[in-house]
């Protein structure tokens, strides 16, 4: 059951604000609805005074239950149609404005008329039976008022939650897991150090339930406080903060007598005296008030105590701790999964463990998982399980949800309840929203903000403030109140605590759902009508069921795929055009609309008639053209286009957006051309992308008008500017809210502009000094403007110069305080660099103080690079740099001598010799990457001192490198890892690696002299391909006791003498994989196939050696390919089974692949058993049968041919086969399918084209491609729901 007061409180408000508006009241007047749209302010106030009563009396009467459901709905389809009229306001004050400002109306026409439209008509026509409609039901829900006897509520309305029993100092039977929290606090108690304040104040922090009482508890009846302390008292303050009542506690504890005063007055004096000159402890437990004052006239009896004296206050609100005390709070964590299983114990079984019930302790873990070990929680499930010892009855329990738990069997819902009452009403719709966000799911602050803002949560402030900031204040808010946490793993990120999503569920009740991969259970459990806030967890094909759900949600207000945002490198999701379309037309009153990573290439115009919508994340889609229509949703707020790399076009009308806030369009390459009427988009703070146009569309100086700008911001196409003006009038200098910048011309443009103007340019477009990143890609001026490395901008971490061909020098960088991450590339007029790098007055011994990453790349004429100390030494010192990396320096010859103690990443790239041997003394180094140095023969060459703690090496095409570090006793690589060795040609033993105890990675490939490997006992992944000299691996038995992964591809010679095998090696590998050695022995190698008990996936391919049997009964994943000699492959397959010592394939296969190759004919696939493989569910076949047109008969037992585990199927290679009906027969949840090269292939079974299919690919099959056109093809009805098709070469449709 939701809390109706939840969303119907901040909808209603959003009504009365819209409805005092002068363009609607206007609108209204207009099409003679005035009257009726004033009735209803006035209904709905008398309406709002009695909401307080009828929330009360709800769970009563079933009655008032039913009336406060049909007014939510009400209040939710008469914000529609307010909205609708908003909307229309909006689009003919665009139209007036357009009109003003038109140059083509030459007869004057009287305005009465010029204001009438076919559109204005239909409006009326559309509307009033609309308010008609929404003006009797309301009438209706007033006239039920005193049928209800429904009264005002006037006195302060007492908790919804049951009474709470106050707490005591005594501490609790068993706690467990908390005695380093104990210490902790103890330090902090029984410390004398000296304070600002004469009565140290230390909060204990955290959510309910997690055990902040216990922990106070435990402190204050410790044997150490009692010595420490002359006078202790605790005291339960709770949500209603009585001072004269808490006083009057804390004085009854001090002097452990009677309190008959009934004056503050004389409480406070009483107690001031009798805390005079004593250390004293009080504990304040449960606080909730966050006024200052309260707390100031509170503490006053507490200032006469003498130094040491402390007070405890635990609460659930960052905020109250920083009320009541100047330094952090103590905040405290769940405790472990060991602390909780033993917590469930004791209160389930009596016991500290599960020893004498193991059956239960497997679905203990669960339960305290399910808990994410909140104390509280699973002290209240073990009570539910005390009189309970079956595993059913603890399954149960585990199943069941924490709201269906009877209240006076748990204390879990009502004291995360209390919380939830404590919010002030503008929260509640917030918090509850957050529903929809999946358990564990970790959400960003500014896309939930974005999100608030559309839904109307956030009320918008008279004064200046911006919504956004409001927002973030709201998520403050709530973080600190502890309804949010920071991840553990994205300190940018946040979670829900997972009964705390509980709670969101139980107060969200019907209006949010978050769908399932369960389909039947979403329909089942979702009152499809009365959902208005929808999301659900993308998946690579599945969502066009749960799409086909929603669309049934008529009044659904959020469509959210989860994540919100998707990386564009993700593996996109995919829907059918046909189901986007079939969604946009039921969305009609969308204000949040996601596809973000969806493989959508074109957008319907419908998208135009969402006319509510307000966010519209479209951000990593593949469409190419945004439609026109678009520019009609003069309501959107909020657009996402980031990593949407195919698109060329913003709509033309995109000024008619003018409520939009954030237009993000990062990282769309192809987009080369944005539209004019930018510049009146005047509320957008988010602009991340502009391209500057030479003739209409986007003019620089359209930035001017755009105040609100913050963020990042690239400015494309500079070269198209030809006035100075036009930069100064973008006026980036008073953007103080942008604090990345980036600053490019195009890399192909001629040099026709002159070098002065270009630098005239940039030193316009100079930043305000707030700017964290700077990057400036080709310009074509031959000097930097000195606001470039200015020592003013003293926020700015990040630098990037790329492309300045012209510039001869580098700007002087060296005086940013804040720099860490400077990149210097393609400079190619850069022959030396100097002093001048510094700054002025600034030597090398005080410049680039934050260094941390220092990247020089493409500098190909660039010779020389110095430094001065103040001693006049080449020398310069980077004592922070982490990262250094020069690369395609080839003329560099010296560099100064680096003094690098922080270094821990070294990459060098096309450098000399020489450069590589100026780095010392590099004691931090721990990855090192050599590519492409002319010359070095040896590591041993290149360091005096080698660094000691190199954990990860790579040695990448260093022709000349001969060995590694050869028998030199002054290299140390003992804490070696990782090493991969590539393309040097010349490199012929790598003896030196016997001696590696810690190295686990080695990687060799294409060394085409190296003949041979030492003994590696450690390594857990050897990876060998191309070295075409390499004929034998180390000793005759592969020694290699903790190998996990071994491939070896392309080794031709592999294994002539002697014979390599790797039994003592098979009890651990897990990964095998052998490709194009056709001299392998793969018999001797894979020596006594029982040996394989850890392999899982076995791929061999190309190779001609005779192999009768396959290691491992208990491989998952198989792969033959073109293996003439594998015993199944000639004659007919007649010892199919023998190639498995059980002699049948492995019972746990669920990737089989076989690839038959040319000329080689397969035995009948009824005869494989492959139907008995019920962990199957990839199957694919390549050839082996010439002559074959259909597969005829069943599986030798009488059943289908294949499995009905099998989701995946690939089949193809066939060149007379002509029907698929047996092979595909009772493949129920196939969703993956694959025919390439059969040409006679006329025809497929439609049930196998129909759900649960995902993806259809199909190629070089002619007969069937035709079949499947687009619109022209019988299968194509059938197919078009399919998320990804791909029939020839037509791509995705």
């Amino acid at each position: 059951m939701a809390l109706i007061e939840v969303f119907l409180g901040a909808i209603i408000k959003v009504i009365f604000d819209k409805l005092a508006s002068v363009d609607l009241k206007k609108l209204a007047r207009s099409e003679g609805l005035d009257t009726q749209l004033k009735r209803w302010s006035q209904v709905l106030s008398l309406i709002q005074v009695v909401l307080d009563d009828a929330e009360d009396k709800q769970n009563m009467r079933i009655a008032v239950k039913h009336w406060l459901d049909d007014l939510q709905d009400l209040a939710y389809d008469m914000d529609d149609v307010i909205d609708e009229f908003s909307t229309e306001a909006c689009r003919r004050r665009l139209l007036e404005a357009q009109g003003s400002t038109s140059k083509v109306r030459k007869v004057k026409i009287p305005s009465c008329c010029t204001k009438f439209s076919v559109k204005d008509y239909k409006f009326n026509r559309n509307m009033a039976p609309k308010v008609d409609e929404i003006t009797r039901r309301l009438e209706s829900l007033k006239e039920q008022i005193n049928i209800l006897h429904l009264v005002e509520t006037v006195a302060k309305r007492p908790n919804k939650t049951r009474d709470r029993l106050p707490s005591t100092s005594l501490v609790e039977s068993y706690v467990y897991g908390r005695e380093n929290d104990k210490e902790e606090l103890l330090k902090l108690l029984l410390s004398n150090e000296s304070s600002d304040d004469k009565v140290v104040v230390i909060p204990i922090v955290g959510m309910g339930g997690i055990g902040k009482t216990t922990l106070a508890q435990m402190v204050y009846n410790d044997d150490r406080v009692n010595k420490f302390f002359d006078s202790k008292a605790w005291a339960c303050v709770s949500d209603d903060f009585d001072i004269f009542g808490v006083t009057k506690t804390i004085l009854k504890a001090i002097t452990a007598g009677g309190c008959d005063y009934e004056d503050l007055n004389m409480v406070q004096v009483k107690l001031s005296e009798a805390l005079t000159r004593k250390r004293f402890l009080i504990v304040l437990d449960d606080v909730w008030n966050e006024k200052y004052e309260d707390w100031d006239i509170l503490c006053r009896p507490f200032l006469v105590g003498s130094s040491g004296s402390k007070i405890i206050v635990t609460t659930r609100n960052h905020r109250v701790a920083s009320v009541v005390s100047s330094t952090a709070g103590y905040s405290l964590k769940e405790l472990t999964d060991d602390d909780s299983l033993c917590l469930l114990a004791r209160h389930a079984l009596g016991r500290t463990n599960f020893d004498r019930y193991p059956n239960l302790e497997g679905i203990g873990r669960s339960i305290v998982r399910k808990c994410k070990n909140l104390p509280l929680a699973v002290k209240t499930l073990g009570g539910l399980l005390r009189a309970r010892s079956t595993p059913d009855e603890w399954t149960d329990i585990l199943n069941s949800e924490i709201w269906e738990i009877k209240e006076d069997q748990s204390d879990i819902l009502p004291a995360l309840r209390l919380s939830y009452y404590h919010l002030p009403a503008h929260l509640k719709p917030c918090f509850a929203y957050c529903s929809i966000f999946p358990k564990d799911y970790e959400f960003d602050k500014y896309e939930l903000v974005l999100l608030w803002m559309a839904e109307g949560f956030i009320e918008e402030s008279k004064a200046s403030e911006l919504m956004e900031d409001i927002g973030d204040n709201y998520f403050k808010e709530l973080l600190m109140r502890s309804f949010f946490q920071q991840s553990s793993s994205t300190s940018s990120r946040f979670v829900m605590h997972d009964l705390i999503n509980d709670l969101a569920r139980y107060v969200a009740g019907d209006f949010c759902s978050r769908l399932t991969d369960d389909l039947e259970e979403n329909i089942k459990c979702t009152i499809l009508d009365k959902v208005r806030y929808a999301s659900f967890t993308s998946s690579g094909y599945g969502a066009t069921q749960k799409f086909k759900t929603l669309q049934k949600a008529k009044h659904l207000r959020s469509f959210l795929p989860l994540p919100i945002f998707v990386k564009y490198e993700g593996l996109p999701f995919y829907i059918a055009k046909k189901v986007v379309a079939e969604l946009l037309l039921e969305l009609r009153y969308s204000r949040v609309l996601s596809f973000s990573g969806y493989a959508i290439s074109d957008l319907p115009n419908s998208i135009g008639e969402l006319i509510h919508l307000r966010y519209l994340n479209l951000s990593g889609t593949w469409l190419k053209l945004l439609p026109e229509s678009l520019s009609n949703l003069c309501n959107l707020q909020t657009l996402r286009l980031s990593n949407c790399r195919e698109l060329i076009n913003l709509p033309v009308g995109i000024r008619k957006l003018i409520n939009l806030r954030h237009l993000e369009n990062s990282n769309t390459s192809q987009l080369c051309k944005m539209p004019s009427g930018i510049d009146q988009l005047t509320s957008l703070q988010t602009l991340s992308k502009v391209v500057v146009s030479k003739h209409g569309g986007f003019r620089l100086n359209d930035l001017g008008n755009l105040s609100l700008l913050a963020g990042s911001l690239a400015i494309l196409e500079l070269q198209n500017v030809t006035n100075v003006q036009e930069a100064r009038d973008a006026n980036l200098k008073n953007k103080r809210d942008l604090d990345n910048i980036v600053l490019a011309w195009n890399s192909e443009y001629d040099d026709s502009l002159s070098k002065v103007l270009q630098q005239d340019l940039l030193e316009a477009l100079r930043p305000y000094t707030n700017l964290t990143s700077l990057e400036i890609e080709f310009y074509r001026g031959d000097k930097f403007s000195s606001w470039v490395g200015d020592s003013s901008f003293t926020k700015l971490v990040k630098v990037s110069l790329r492309g300045c061909t012209y510039c001869k020098c580098l700007p002087s960088l060296g005086q940013l305080p804040a720099l860490k991450d400077l990149s210097i590339q393609s400079m190619l007029g850069v022959k030396a660099v100097g002093t001048e790098f510094c700054g002025k007055d600034c030597s090398w011994e005080f410049s680039f103080p934050s260094l941390e990453s220092l990247t020089f790349n493409d500098m190909p004429q660039w010779e020389e690079w110095t430094c001065l100390s103040s001693a006049g030494e080449n020398e310069c010192h980077f004592p922070l740099l982490r990262k250094l990396c020069i690369s395609c320096c080839p003329e560099l010859k010296s560099i100064p001598v680096l003094h690098l103690p922080s270094l821990s990443e070294l990459k060098l790239k096309q450098c000399s010799l020489g450069i590589a041997k100026c780095f010392h003394n590099l004691t931090s180094l721990y990855k090192l990457e050599f590519r492409q140095i002319i010359g070095l023969a040896s590591l041993e060459d290149v360091f005096k001192q080698f660094p000691s703690g190199l954990e990860d090496i790579t040695l990448h095409e260093c022709r000349q490198l001969k060995n590694l570090w050869g028998s030199s006793n002054t290299i140390n690589v003992v804490q070696l890892k990782s090493l991969v060795v590539s393309e040097c040609s010349q490199l012929s033993s790598l003896e030196e690696l016997g001696v590696l105890p810690t190295l686990k990675y080695l990687e060799i490939k294409g060394c085409s002299a190296l003949q041979s490997l030492p003994t590696l006992s450690g390594l857990n992944t050897l990876q060998i391909s191309r070295c075409s000299a390499l004929s034998c691996l180390p000793m005759e038995k592969l020694l290699l006791p903790q190998l996990r992964n071994l491939e070896i591809w392309q080794c031709q010679k592999l294994n002539l003498t002697p014979e390599i095998v790797i039994e003592d090696t098979s009890t651990s590998i897990e990964r095998l994989e052998i490709v194009g050695c056709p001299y392998l022995n793969l018999r001797t190698m894979l020596g006594s196939v029982y040996c394989f008990a850890s392999l899982r996936s076995l791929y061999i391919s190309d190779c001609d050696h005779h192999l009768d049997q396959l290691p491992s009964p208990s491989s998952e994943y198989l792969s033959l390919d073109r293996c003439k000699n594998v015993s199944y492959l000639p004659s007919g397959l007649g010892r199919l089974r023998s190639l498995f010592p059980q002699g049948d394939f492995p019972p746990s296969l669920k990737f089989l692949h076989i690839g038959a190759g040319e000329n080689l004919q397969l035995k009948p696939l009824s005869e494989w058993g492959l139907n008995r493989l019920t962990y199957l569910e990839s199957f694919s076949i390549c050839s082996g049968y010439p002559e074959l047109e259909s597969f005829s008969g069943s599986g030798d037992d009488g059943l289908a041919l294949l499995p009905p585990t099998l989701r995946s199927v690939a089949i193809g290679d066939l060149p007379n086969l002509k029907s698929l009906s047996t092979f595909l027969r009772g493949l129920t949840a196939l969703q993956y399918l694959h025919i390439f090269n059969c040409p006679k292939l006329g025809s497929l079974p439609k049930e196998s084209l129909r759900n649960p299919l995902q993806t259809l690919l199909i190629y070089q099959c002619p007969l069937l491609e035709k079949r499947c056109l687009m619109d022209r093809g019988d299968y194509w009805p059938v197919i078009e729901e399919i998320p990804l098709v791909r029939i020839g070469s037509d791509g995705i449709r």
